[in-house]
């Protein structure tokens, strides 16, 4: 009777386990010429399109439950944004809240998806016209993906992909910290940190179906600069990476924690120094040597990558408070000296300044509060072997490296801007340093442990099967 009834459980599970799914789709959102391109402190209006500007879209499921795993060619995707965009994947799918899963890749030559008093009448226009749209192609990728879906087997595997990823604050011999100091700046005395250079890959082997591989490193999208249209070198993995495998392999990319680190490396060896020099002759080359070099590590372990089980596919959104980090006496001061023309006196770098000055600055608009801003938190599982951990801002390197090293499951995918776009997320010790990203920052200093804690908690009821919920 044991035996019987364990082979009734092997072959339910089995079951369970055929049962797994996976679809893809690739939708051109790449929006009309006129809309400001967003990502600088000085307003740039694209003329141009050197690349699409894509939504993707994964779909699984485990034969109940299905899942939206999105990746959106733009700097961000607000609160308000992902809120309309949740409401219309869930009519056009059926898919709930707690299992989309959407991200930007935070490419800085991608639109505005919000308007703004600097924008002309025109510009807003099209710019909300443009939020309908992508919002309508997001909905339509879902259901395209859940079309496409084949039975699938989970592969993973992980490797590093080096010097393409560099720390971007330092700290002066002055003492002070500053963000992207230049190259072979003589006053830099140290980093502030270290890159995550680890490199993960997901691959779904399809029945009767190309392959799809999902790739996940981090660092800033910000290689081109201009005003024509990119997906920055997050599109270069994808393309050089489906060119590489061929046979109709489709690949999705998801962006890490990339708050403090980018591509300019500090103190370049002379070939490096000449490519940091082509954004000014060759507007893509950095972007194209990054992106070929992410896709080359990920193709070195796409045929290695070692099969793990299926099962359950489960989600949480919840919303977590978090502390607002209110204006200090002598930010409210530096503020008015600037105002009265005494830019001088205030002890801060030229990025710093502008942080804190401009118009609508952390400074001038938390005056009054408020002490606490609700934030999402999404965390996203297939079986009891493969996570997705999403924030929705920028958190540094320290934050999704904590993530994964505590999170329960094998293998964690961290990623930024997921289903929101809430600004930067610094460790408790860059609030601590200061500098740009702290002082820009909404959130208080215990926001990034918070974080981790809370991601962390959700995980761990994923893993434990708990029952998903959505606050």
């Amino acid at each position: 009777m044991k035996k019987t009834i364990t082979l009734v459980l092997a072959l339910v599970a089995g079951a369970v386990f055929a049962e797994f799914k996976a679809g893809f789709a690739r939708v051109d959102a790449t929006p009309p010429l006129g809309i400001p391109i967003v990502g600088y402190f000085h307003k740039r209006v694209a003329d141009g399109v050197l690349d699409p500007l894509n939504v993707e879209c994964v779909a699984v499921s485990d034969g109940t439950n299905s899942a939206l795993i999105y990746c959106v060619d733009d700097l961000g995707l607000g609160p308000v944004f992902t809120k309309k965009a949740f409401t219309a994947i869930t009519a056009a799918t059926g898919v709930p809240r707690e299992r989309i899963y959407i991200h930007a890749t935070h490419t800085h030559t991608g639109p505005a998806t919000w308007t703004s008093v600097n924008f002309t009448k025109e510009e807003n226009r099209l710019i909300l016209q443009h939020v309908t749209n992508r919002i309508a192609k997001m909905a339509e990728a879902g259901k395209m993906a859940l079309a496409d879906m084949a039975p699938a087997k989970i592969g993973v595997a992980k490797t590093v992909c080096r010097n393409v990823s560099f720390i971007r604050r330092y700290r002066m011999k002055d003492g002070s910290v500053r963000t992207n100091p230049g190259i072979t700046n003589p006053n830099v005395k140290e980093p502030l940190g270290t890159p995550d250079e680890t490199l993960q890959l997901v691959r779904f082997r399809r029945t009767g179906a190309p392959d799809i591989a999902i790739v996940n490193f981090g660092t800033h999208p910000d290689c081109i600069g201009g005003t024509k249209y990119s997906a920055d070198w997050p599109g270069v993995v994808r393309s050089t990476f489906e060119a590489a495998v061929g046979d109709g392999v489709k690949c999705l990319f998801l962006n890490g924690a990339q708050g403090d680190v980018n591509n300019a490396q500090p103190f370049p060896p002379p070939g490096r120094a000449a490519l940091n020099a082509e954004r000014q002759t060759r507007p893509k080359g950095r972007a194209i040597h990054l992106g070929r070099a992410v896709a080359g590590a990920a193709l070195s372990v796409w045929d290695v990558c070692e099969e793990i089980p299926a099962g359950p596919v489960r989600g949480i959104v919840a919303s977590h408070p978090m502390p607002a980090n209110l204006p200090t006496a002598d930010e409210i001061k530096w503020v008015e000296l600037f105002d009265a023309g005494r830019r001088k006196e205030i002890p801060l770098g030229n990025m710093e300044i502008m942080t804190l000055t401009s118009p609508h600055s952390r400074v001038r608009r938390m005056k009054k509060g408020p002490d606490h801003f609700d934030i999402l938190v999404t965390s996203l599982a297939i079986g009891d072997s493969l996570a997705f951990a999403g924030l929705p801002g920028e958190p540094f390197v320290d934050i999704g490296r904590a993530v994964k090293e505590r999170s329960p499951f094998r293998t964690t995918i961290f990623t930024c801007l997921t289903n929101g776009s809430e600004g930067y997320i610094a460790s408790t010790k860059a609030h601590a340093d200061g500098g740009y990203e702290a002082l820009s920052s909404r959130f208080a200093a215990p926001t990034g442990d918070k974080l981790v804690d809370a991601q962390v908690e959700q995980l761990k009821a994923l893993k434990g099967g708990a029952k998903p919920s959505a606050r």
